[in-house]
């Protein structure tokens, strides 16, 4: 009666304990958590609930001859470590990830529906690096010479669609009398009408304007980097001298630079009139320039970025957090000692200059390029970039996970819907809960008492199962559900050998409890046997589909496995308790309670066996 007790109270706790951590959608104590908004808070796989399906191949490139090769499997498990961490802290959910193959990564995703965010996590190499940037360096531009420039004039500049609405709306006639306007005014030689803003026009010799064009695409360059970093970033300029009386000295953007028509020369905007703020008109810049005027240029570099030797590889530990007068998302930065001294030595150097700023990249992107005001010799460094929150924590992250170790391109990418999921969960909860009934309709009519306590300690182990797999957690997938449900008639094939020798025990004459003790011990080898033969297949299922990267097979060893060990539970720990605590009652003298209808009206022989 004391093992009894000790069994009941046992099973009352897990009971209880499983009613408690399936009631509670979210469970969280402390750091531990678990839970969500999904049936009964487990963890659904992309086929339950939708999300996002990315293959990933590494592309490691031999240095010398450019050409792929194969990664290590040192590198490819790095590099699964490495975005199972990401993915895990950065809270967008429990990621299924695995090998493919020796070169590519699986990453599922369940209930993730920002999947640009979680592409950029992956894909993201991580590098950081500081450069001292010095802001407006002059450099003369030594690759035009005074003999690369042929003529310089003032003149119009037209836009090529008015020309081409022009000639087209030019008659036969009309057109002869255009070209002989034009055959006349070959002497300006000007592409544009007498009309508009004039510009400065300089003609380059072939080399020269090679050598201009070629400044033009840097600027260029930089402009775009500037527009797509939301305007931040240095910008080159151009500073063109007119040597006239008095000089003219002045900067241009790559937006007041034109290219004539693909030819060799150029129209630079003319600067304003000081009087009316206004661009001159070609005869006031010939007054103000004067005939023959020459020139010169000098490229200002936006910026020069050198390395002092501070990287990544410096950085101890990268957290988010908020400023606390603005509320501005930052991320903070601590080196270790050999990252503090260069940060220390670079900042004191360059500390209260207008020109010198420490400009900090993530993966080639510039983050932030702040004026250094005082010396920084603490080690810790402040990021503010502009950024969301979000996205600060992502670049803490980012930055505490490290480098990958093999550079990863998206080659596979699917989003699963969530009402296609949404659907798949209720159908799978409708099979299951009508195997349950049927099963346990089965075992009450055709095992009466026995049956009873076979499908309480049915609903116990379901129960027990479900709260195991939201613990853990384990992901219930299609193909989970199929092992859940297939681990119902597993457990009941237990209870049914083990009432069949309890039926055989209650001919021969025996009492209610001798029967249960004799027929869980007969019944006990083969309900082992058979569990562990069951066991052995999922681990061998488990180990091939780890290998081959099959989700579906595997999902269905794993559930399977835990369904069979907790049946065994089930069927040997409470079937057995149950049915002793009823063993104490007075249904224990009404044997016919315990015996089918067919087993009860059997003819005996006379040492009391039935006739078979």
């Amino acid at each position: 009666m004391r093992r009894n007790a000790r069994s009941l109270i046992l099973i009352i706790m897990l009971v209880i304990l499983s009613g408690l951590v399936l009631g509670i959608p979210n469970l969280k104590i402390r750091n531990f958590e678990r839970g969500g908004n999904t049936l009964l808070g487990l963890s659904l796989g992309l086929d339950l609930q939708g999300g996002s399906h990315l293959v990933y191949k590494a592309n490691v490139v031999d240095e010398l001859t450019g050409e792929p090769i194969e990664p290590t499997p040192e590198e490819m498990a790095g590099l699964k470590r490495i975005i199972e961490r990401r993915i895990n802290n950065s809270g967008l959910g429990e990621p299924i990830i695995q090998l493919l193959g020796t070169d590519r990564l699986l990453v599922q995703l369940p209930g993730v529906r920002d999947s640009d965010r979680a592409k950029s996590l992956i894909g993201e190499t991580a590098q950081l690096s500081f450069k001292h940037r010095v802001l407006n360096v002059s450099r003369p531009v030594n690759e035009i010479s005074s003999d690369d420039i042929i003529n310089v004039r003032v003149g119009y500049l037209s836009s090529p669609e008015e020309e081409s609405l022009e000639e087209e709306s030019l008659t036969e006639e009309e057109g002869d009398t255009q070209a002989k306007t034009s055959a006349s005014d070959d002497e300006d030689s000007s592409p544009s009408a007498d009309s508009g803003p004039a510009f400065l026009f300089v003609q380059f010799s072939t080399d020269g304007a090679a050598a201009f064009a070629n400044i033009m695409g840097r600027m260029q360059q930089e402009f775009e980097v500037f527009i797509a970093s939301g305007g931040r970033g240095p910008q080159s300029s151009i500073e063109l001298s007119i040597y006239s009386e008095p000089p003219i000295k002045y900067q241009l953007s790559v937006l007041e630079l034109i290219r004539v028509n693909d030819t060799n020369e150029f129209a630079f905007v003319l600067p304003k009139l000081r009087e009316t703020e206004e661009t001159p008109t070609k005869e006031e810049a010939e007054a103000r320039i004067g005939e023959n005027p020459v020139v010169s240029f000098v490229e200002i570099l936006g910026a020069m970025d050198e390395d002092f030797g501070l990287t990544g590889e410096n950085l101890l530990r990268a957290y988010p957090s908020q400023q606390s007068n603005s509320g501005i998302p930052i991320v903070n930065l601590e080196f270790d000692n050999d990252g503090t001294r260069k940060f220390g030595e670079k900042t004191s150097e360059i500390a209260g200059s207008s020109t010198d700023q420490i400009a900090i990249f993530l993966d080639g992107q510039e983050l932030i390029s702040p004026v250094v005001t005082t010396a920084i010799t603490t080690g810790v460094a402040t990021i503010q970039g502009g950024f969301t929150i979000e996205r600060a924590r992502d670049i803490a992250l980012l930055l505490e996970s490290g480098r990958l170790p093999v550079p990863v391109e998206l080659i596979q990418e699917r989003d699963v819907d969530a009402i296609l999921g949404a659907d798949s969960l209720q159908k799978s909860v409708q099979a299951g809960l009508v195997g349950l009934a049927l099963v346990l309709l089965f075992m009450v009519l055709n095992y009466r008492v026995p049956g009873v306590i076979a499908s309480i300690a049915l609903i116990i182990y379901a129960g027990i199962l479900l709260s195991i797999f939201k613990i853990l957690p384990v992901t219930l997938t299609l193909s989970g559900i199929a092992a859940l449900i297939l681990s119902v008639g597993m457990a009941v094939d237990a209870n049914i050998l083990i009432f069949e020798r309890m039926k055989d025990e209650l001919r021969l004459g025996r009492t209610l409890m001798s029967a249960i003790n004799i027929g869980f011990d007969r019944a006990w080898p083969a309900i082992r046997d058979g569990n562990v033969s069951t066991l052995i297949t999922c681990g061998i299922l488990f180990w091939f589909s780890d290998q081959l990267g099959t989700t579906v097979v595997q999902g269905f060893a794993a559930t399977l496995a835990f369904g069979v060990m907790i049946s065994m539970f089930s069927a040997i720990v409470v079937s057995r308790t149950l049915l002793r605590l009823v063993a104490t009652t007075r249904l224990s003298h009404r044997t016919g309670l315990f015996l089918s209808d067919s087993s009860r009206n059997k003819p005996r022989k006379g040492n009391g066996s039935p006739v078979g």
